[in-house]
């Protein structure tokens, strides 16, 4: 298996850890109908996006590519 299929892979368990996660949270605060913490819900998702594109950056710097 090439380094680009396992940073594939890790990327496709990423993104369905953070869709389960995150995206509940998501959907629960858009219920609750409160603009705020919908808002903060959007925002956290976010940031814990932003967290696993620099992860995967590293790791593929750390591969060597």
């Amino acid at each position: 298996m090439t380094d680009e299929s396992r940073l594939e892979g890790w990327a496709c368990s990423k993104a369905q850890e953070i869709m389960l996660r995150e995206g509940f949270r998501l959907i629960r605060s858009a219920r609750s109908g409160s603009n705020t913490e919908l808002r903060e819900t959007s925002l956290l998702m976010a940031r814990v996006i932003a967290a696993s594109l620099v992860e995967a950056s590293a790791a593929r710097r750390a591969a060597g590519e």
